[in-house]
């Protein structure tokens, strides 16, 4: 046996590994509930492929062809060694593993809501049929010497990135789509929800141990150990890198609602998948492209994926059927012209589109029909109670998961009947604090009532009486002290009138709780004008949020105690009233007007501010003034609201 033997199998060897990494990963990105399951399909899903491939799909991938579309004559590995005596059943292994990582990728995608015998008859179907059939027609000539019709065409795809994670990303796509998303995934308003994952330290050893396997992946496809090995496996941990700063990149700058976390995951297993294509082809900065644009790729593909409703539980098809697709579609731009077989770019761009677009009719349509007929037969989906509890309980009666969850719905039981209590103390202290507020209003509609039909009238009254006296004095002595006395009684009078008004006006402000805020100080204004001689100008830029009642009437409040301040100190001609949306849930109420102005410390200092800055103190908002005496003032008042 020489040293090409030996690096075939050490690096079969890495790739077997990437179960255990497939295990870590899953099992961290998923609920507690479900992870003996996934473990457990794991490892039943590489049994099914190791009988159903060895057995079956080996020959029709790497058998002699018939029309250039199915292999044959090695079915159970008959005649194998007679073909190859010195490589063959090392090659088996080591191909092996790659269909064992087809497998594991697609039950991966459907976890936490799936049965785990439709994921088994999925493993043979796959193993045994989609996986080999594509795989015949790009790497057919591998193990004999024969025709491989899409090579022929000038197909690159040196370790996979079409034939292994493309196909398996395809078929993970018709089974989420069959499948459904998982329970509670979205909310009643369409809004992604985030449920539990068991252990995310988990998921970050299954990525480096992935991240690890590939090196063999990559490396073990030249099936041989030469001086490219080294240019291989560096350009994989490249792409790796990069594909993480891609994704971050995408995340930061394009969706900043998302977190870094699955950016990261995503970007190094997107950036490894790229490379797959082309990383005995490509120099090292190129595979730092390649990774880049996949880890931006995966990033924005399950974004995609997530706004159509599809639930991929680990992330498979944005990784492996987008990133896959990327890597393959990339080559013809920066591939070095020896690698071109004679092509130009262009039609070599146009053959990677026909692999690629092939790759996703096949193992689409052909997933899309396996699901199909399995849900109309044996069913794919557990149902809700079953999903609720979880597929360790469901699947394998594992006694800590019971126990879990007796203790869960037992918590939820309790958490129910407590939350009743207290629904029902909170109707009873909602309808004692409407009452508290009805009592409230009456008392302020009766003050009101008694301020001015009493108080208010007899002040009318007064004011007329000493008016008719005044004019009496300056008519019949016109230069008595008494009549200038009598003026200003008569001034004092209208102004206590006045405050008298103004305290009616602030008692009850109706049209508030009937029309809004915007209709009411459109009201104030209007009013304001008649009784002033100011003119006002009101602009309504953005629409009025619905503030909650206590909200409203403070910010009601405020703008009272603004426009008051401008008539009582400013002299103002004009006042300029704009309402408008600065950004998401923060709003603007601005108040100017040109009068007289005041200096910083002044304005500061005194003129009633302080009430409207606790106002908007206590609504979470802030106050800024810009003044200039001689040049009028500006009152901003920023306001946060709930969107």
């Amino acid at each position: 046996m020489n040293i090409n033997h030996l690096w075939l199998i050490v690096s079969a060897s890495f790739v077997f590994f990437m179960q255990a990494g497939f295990v870590c990963y899953e099992v961290g990105f998923i609920q507690s509930k479900n992870v003996i399951s996934v473990a457990i399909e794991n490892i039943l899903t590489f049994v099914i492929t190791t009988l159903v491939y060895c057995f079956l799909g080996f020959a029709l991938m790497f058998g002699p062809t018939h029309l250039g579309l199915f292999g044959g004559s090695y079915w159970f590995l008959k005649d194998l060694p007679l073909s190859q005596p010195s490589l063959g059943y090392v090659f088996v292994f080591f191909e092996l593993m790659f269909a064992g990582t087809a497998v594991t990728i697609v039950s991966g995608s459907m976890s936490e809501r799936t049965r785990l015998l439709p994921l088994l008859i999925a493993a043979g179907f796959l193993a045994g049929l989609i996986y080999p059939l594509f795989g015949h027609w790009v790497w057919g000539d591998l193990f004999i010497n024969q025709s491989a019709w899409l090579k022929n065409l000038g197909f690159l795809d040196f370790a996979g990135a079409t034939v292994v994670h493309g196909t398996a990303g395809w078929v993970s796509l018709a089974g989420i789509i069959m499948v459904g998303a998982r329970k509670d995934r979205w909310d009643a308003t369409g809004k992604l929800k985030k449920i539990g994952r068991s252990n995310i330290p988990f998921a970050a050893l299954g990525t480096f141990i992935l991240w690890f396997s590939w090196f063999g992946f990559n490396g073990g496809s030249l099936l041989e150990f030469n001086d490219r090995v080294g240019l291989i496996l560096l350009n994989t941990n490249f792409s790796a890198a990069s594909g993480v700063v891609g994704a971050i990149l995408t995340n930061h700058f394009f969706l900043k609602d998302h977190s870094y976390m699955e950016a990261i995951f995503a970007g190094a297993l997107g950036g490894l998948v790229a490379i797959t294509a082309g990383s005995n082809y490509l120099q090292p900065q190129d595979a730092v492209l390649v990774g880049l644009i996949a880890g931006s790729i995966v990033v924005f593909s399950g974004l995609w994926l997530e706004k159509l409703g599809l639930d991929d539980a680990v992330g498979a098809v944005s990784i492996h059927g987008f990133g896959g697709a990327t890597g393959t579609i990339l080559l013809p731009f920066l591939v070095p012209a020896e690698f071109l077989s004679g092509q130009t770019r262009l039609i070599k761009i146009l053959v990677q589109l026909t692999g690629v677009t092939i790759n996703f009719l096949w193992a689409f349509g052909l997933g899309l029909l396996m699901f199909y007929v399995i849900k109309k037969t044996l069913g794919l989906r557990v149902t809700e109670e079953e999903e609720e509890k979880g597929l360790n309980i469901v699947e394998f009666a594992d006694l800590y998961s019971w126990q879990d969850y007796l203790k869960r719905t037992h918590y939820e039981s309790l958490t129910q009947d407590l939350s009743g209590t207290i629904q029902v103390q909170n109707q009873l202290l909602q309808k004692q604090a409407k009452l508290l507020v009805e009592t409230q209003e009456q008392e302020r509609v009766k003050l009101a009532r008694d301020l001015h039909d009493g108080v208010g009238q007899s002040l009318a009254a007064l004011k007329l009486q000493l008016g008719m006296i005044a004019q009496k004095i300056k008519v019949e002595h016109p230069d008595s002290p008494l009549s200038g006395q009598v003026e200003r009684t008569v001034s004092l009078t209208t102004e206590t009138i006045e405050e008298i008004r103004g305290v009616l006006f602030n008692l009850k402000p109706a049209l508030l709780q009937e029309k809004g805020l915007a209709a009411s100080v459109d009201v104030l204004l209007r009013n304001l004008e008649k009784t002033s001689g100011i003119r006002f100008e009101y602009h309504l830029l953005a629409p009025m949020p619905t503030w909650e009642e206590a909200a409203s009437l403070n910010l009601y409040r405020v703008i009272q105690e603004c426009l008051t301040n401008i008539l009582k100190h400013s002299q103002a001609t004009e006042i300029v009233v704009n309402f408008s949306k600065l950004r998401s849930n923060l709003f603007l109420l601005q108040i100017s007007d040109n009068g007289q102005g005041f200096s910083v410390s002044k304005v500061q200092a005194g003129l009633g501010l302080s009430s409207i800055q606790e106002r908007l103190k206590m609504l979470g908002g802030n106050l800024q003034i810009s003044t200039e005496e001689g040049k009028g003032t500006s009152l901003m008042m920023e306001v946060p609201y709930d969107d």
